[in-house]
């Protein structure tokens, strides 16, 4: 591989990790922007009655909103309510797509999903003698030659938690660390700064 070909690749990881990055928190940021700006906007008339502009009762309202939906995603009635409010959604041409995409990327890097990550492990990776913090996300088997060996899937966090390499490592090469899910994103979100002193493989 050229000089030139081997700079342009890096070029565009490094834009690619960047865009990775800035991305999440764009889109985040947009999103509550213009809900805080729809809900000041619907509130007007109401603000009008007191002849004056409240300031902040947009964002109150949005606060109590979310705070709203995420206690009805908490009882087993509201949670059927918002699948049913979501499979309309579904039905609008590209906007399933779009929606399908986002809400797949935030149920697998979100702490309470305990169907992606299972546990905290630490492998060999990616040479021996060096530990890499991951992810199991599944059990699998690999036969080869007509022998089966247990397998174990690891995502490997490789900037922040947005981009990483999947790693199939061997059952028996895999340690399991005492980390919570919780604590083991904190840990690859601060590049390991909340990493513990001391690890007990178990």
């Amino acid at each position: 591989m050229s000089k030139e070909a081997s700079l342009t690749k890096r070029f565009k990881r490094t834009l690619l990790s960047g865009i990775f990055v800035v991305g999440p928190f764009s889109l985040t940021f947009m999103i509550l922007a213009w809900f805080v700006s729809t809900v000041d906007k619907f509130l007007a008339p109401v603000a009008g009655l007191f002849g004056r502009n409240l300031p902040g009762i947009g964002l109150v309202v949005a606060l109590l909103i979310v705070l709203g939906l995420g206690a009805l995603a908490n009882n087993i009635m509201g949670q059927h309510l918002l699948e049913y409010f979501e499979e309309l959604l579904l039905k609008i041409p590209g906007f399933n797509w779009v929606y399908s995409t986002i809400k797949q990327m935030t149920e697998v890097f979100s702490p309470a999903n305990k169907n992606a990550f299972r546990r905290v492990v630490l492998v060999e990776y990616p040479r021996p003698a060096v530990y890499s913090l991951g992810f199991v996300t599944r059990d699998l088997e690999i036969e080869r030659g007509g022998e089966s060996r247990n397998f174990v899937c690891v995502y490997v966090p490789t900037n922040h938690m947005y981009i990483g390499d999947i790693v199939l490592v061997p059952e028996s090469q895999v340690f399991s660390t005492p980390l919570t899910l919780q604590e083991g994103i904190q840990c690859a979100v601060s590049a390991g700064a909340s990493l513990p002193t001391l690890f007990k493989f178990q």
